[in-house]
């Protein structure tokens, strides 16, 4: 079994977000085996987020031409249940992005 930092490491350097499942799918391995503990498993579930948004928003950012930061934004604000499926996911940006429009030419 990897050490903890090592999992971390190979986390962080994830290509595409199939690498990323293969690494929460050896965590998850390593947590049934008992070989990390709550701390790592929160260290872990923090890092796995970060760059899984990361990607996500990437997705998103290539089908809908607006800002980059923005979209992560919304996609880290979005709720985590929607996460997995793409096109409820791309329905939540561009809903999220036309209430922003509207309400910055609503200041106009």
């Amino acid at each position: 079994m990897k050490t903890f930092q090592t999992l971390i490491d190979e986390t962080l350097q994830a290509k595409d977000l199939d690498e990323l499942e293969s690494a929460a799918d050896l965590f998850q391995f390593g947590i049934e085996k008992g070989y990390y503990n709550q701390r790592q498993s929160n260290e872990f579930n923090t890092t796995y987020w970060k760059i899984k948004n990361k990607y996500l928003a990437y997705e998103i950012a290539n089908e809908i031409k607006y800002s980059k930061l923005d979209i992560l934004t919304i996609v880290i604000n979005a709720p985590v249940n929607i996460k997995d499926n793409k096109s409820e996911l791309l329905s939540y940006v561009n809903g999220r992005i036309k209430a922003l429009r509207g309400k910055i030419s609503g200041i106009k």
